[in-house]
């Protein structure tokens, strides 16, 4: 199980947000896309465990991945970077297809399909997304890949300022909250 670490922020301009990244010495990587559905446990509201079961497929550069992921309650931490575990496994197509089949079949149901557009970012220590929440906006992600990075972020944050601002939330429950996700 490894430990995510990340802060998302709500962004006013795409540009802007792209701008600060490349300032700060981001280098792009890819740009993918991605379907996330998310599942409920048949005995366990999630939303009150602040937990969640997601099922993803990214297509990147003609290739398709497959993760099925589970998240565990969040923590925020003073610096207001996000933390939680976070297990992952990658899938074949047919495997993926297989476990949802056997999610739903024990009683799960799907309660939502989430799209987004990822523009994808690397730099020292922290990976950065700059999503498009396909119906809603857009979104700054920047994950910490090791301590070391959180300074980087705190600029990043600091940079953008004016034309974002840091959220809680996940894609999740901004799109329930919403209902403006497709």
């Amino acid at each position: 199980m490894r430990r995510e670490r990340e802060i998302k922020l709500r962004v006013d301009s795409y540009k802007e947000a792209e701008r600060a990244l490349l300032e700060y010495g981001f280098k792009y990587v890819d740009t993918c896309s991605e379907e996330d559905y998310y599942y409920s446990h048949p005995c366990v509201d999630f939303s009150a465990t602040d937990e969640a079961l997601r099922a993803r497929r990214r297509r990147c550069g003609g290739l398709e991945y497959y993760t099925i992921t589970y998240k565990g309650p969040r923590v925020v931490e003073e610096s207001g970077i996000k933390a939680r575990s976070e297990l992952e496994v990658e899938l074949t197509s047919s495997q993926w297809s297989a476990l949802r089949d056997i999610i739903e079949k024990l009683g799960f149901k799907s309660i939502a399909r989430i799209s987004k557009t990822r523009r994808l970012y690397r730099a020292e220590c922290v990976d950065a997304s700059l999503d498009e929440l396909h119906g809603v906006g857009y979104y700054l992600e920047l994950e910490l890949k090791c301590n070391s990075g959180e300074s980087l972020v705190r600029e990043v944050v600091s940079r953008l300022s004016g034309s974002a601002r840091i959220v809680h939330e996940t894609y999740l429950e901004i799109c329930l909250a919403t209902r403006r996700c497709v």
